[in-house]
């Protein structure tokens, strides 16, 4: 993601470090969404703490001021 030239370091941080976490980022303006862009991680219950440590880089970072709504919703696949 580029906005004026300038590389975001969110979406670096989402997708260096964790090997173990997938991330599904859409940009859902055009589809009539409340929101600019919806995300959507996948991860296995041993890569908790790791998806807990990129949630928390992630809102650490200088985009994130110009976040003005989260919703954080987590679901759990039962087989």
């Amino acid at each position: 993601l580029r906005i004026s030239g300038e590389q975001f370091s969110d979406t670096e941080i989402g997708s260096g470090d964790f090997p173990g976490i997938a991330r599904h980022l859409h940009q859902s303006r055009e589809l009539g969404e409340p929101f600019d862009f919806l995300t959507w991680f996948e991860y296995a219950p041993s890569n908790s703490a790791a998806f807990e440590e990129l949630v928390l880089r992630m809102r650490s970072a200088e985009e994130w001021k110009y976040v003005e709504c989260e919703v954080d919703v987590r679901l759990v696949m039962r087989k």
